[in-house]
């Protein structure tokens, strides 16, 4: 099969590798859609401390059940053909913060195309409890964007966010895209978003959302405008930057909450005296559970939850070019890569 591979920092290569054999419980999947990532950025320019070269990416995917391993219970045997995507993550279930309900943040975690070769290839193998059939619902394509959805559900459902309050997303890449979208289907009616890259604005304000200043002094000011001095009932910041974590909580109502989801730095300083005057409710989110990407499948095929981005699709080879374009702030949504089998 062909497979683009990360052969150095900064470097893919489209080679060919021996089909994987699915072992035990384990299925084969020919790969049809394959997204890229805003995670597998930094593993692209070697920051992220887990993806290293030699290594397939992709986690979201969408592709047809090709092969089973032996030990699959008929129960769980699609029929070959039958298109399909698979929760990426995988816990041990055992540990006790497994039996706690925290899968999510399993010590013993993996992640497909982290630990173990991922979906930028022909085939993948996963194991069979993790997939998820598509091809009954009315868009089984948009099943690539289950993932991103997935952690977007987990992060509003983390906050005490109401239908009719308002909301500020911090951010509108793919997470932050769909945060909106969760927050809307849930009713919150005042929707705000911050975004530098201007091509992304469009995305956000086309599902009602007000874009608001990424300066965090004037965001504060327009936030508090919008709801009579209060500010927003609650803040996605979806980015994760040390400015936008400290205007995060600046933007929160007193008796607010306040949902940190975004990555990009590993540090950074909070406002906590303030934070403690004001009892802003303060959350981490982090992935998703089974469940809840299970959800994601189904909102998502059945056009409760849109995602709204521009969808740029390519083939492997063009993999280089793409994660190049994403880094240097190219403003489509989702680069989704099309595996030729």
């Amino acid at each position: 099969m062909q497979a683009l591979v990360l052969s150095d920092i900064r470097q893919f290569d489209l080679v060919t590798l021996d089909d994987p054999v699915p072992g035990p419980g384990e299925v084969r999947i020919a790969v049809t859609q394959s997204g890229i990532c805003g995670s597998e950025l930094g593993g692209f320019l070697g920051m992220d401390g887990l993806r290293a070269p030699g290594l397939v990416f992709g986690h979201e995917f969408v592709g047809a059940i090709d092969l089973y391993g032996p030990g699959v219970p008929a129960e769980q045997r699609l029929p070959l053909g039958a298109l399909v995507t698979a929760n990426p993550l995988r816990s041990c279930r055992t540990c006790p913060i497994c039996a706690a309900g925290h899968g999510n943040v399993c010590p013993q975690r993996q992640l497909l195309g982290g630990h173990v070769n991922g979906s930028n290839a022909g085939l993948v193998v996963v194991p069979a409890t993790a997939v998820h059939r598509v091809d009954h619902l009315a868009d089984p394509s948009s099943s690539v964007f289950a993932e991103p959805t997935a952690c977007a559900l987990r992060a509003v459902g983390r906050t005490r966010i109401a239908a009719g309050e308002s909301a500020l997303v911090l951010g509108a890449g793919p997470i932050g895209l769909l945060l909106l979208e969760v927050l809307r289907a849930r009713g919150v009616e005042q929707l705000f978003f911050t975004e530098r890259v201007e091509g992304r604005a469009a995305a956000a304000e086309a599902g009602g959302a007000t874009r608001l200043s990424d300066d965090p002094v004037e965001l504060v000011h327009q936030m508090k405008e919008f709801t009579r001095g209060l500010g927003a009932d609650a803040v996605f910041d979806a980015v994760g930057s040390a400015d936008t974590r400290t205007a995060a909580c600046l933007a929160t109502r007193p008796g607010g909450g306040v949902c940190f989801v975004g990555l990009h730095s590993a540090d950074g300083m909070l406002p906590l005296r303030d934070l403690i005057r004001r009892e802003i409710a303060c959350t981490t989110s982090f992935a998703y559970s089974p469940e809840e990407f299970a959800g994601a499948v189904e909102l998502l095929g059945r056009g409760e939850l849109v995602f709204r981005g521009e969808v740029v699709r390519a083939g492997l080879a063009d993999g280089q070019h793409w994660y190049e374009e994403l880094i240097k702030g190219h403003p489509a949504g989702k680069v989704v890569l099309q595996p030729s089998n």
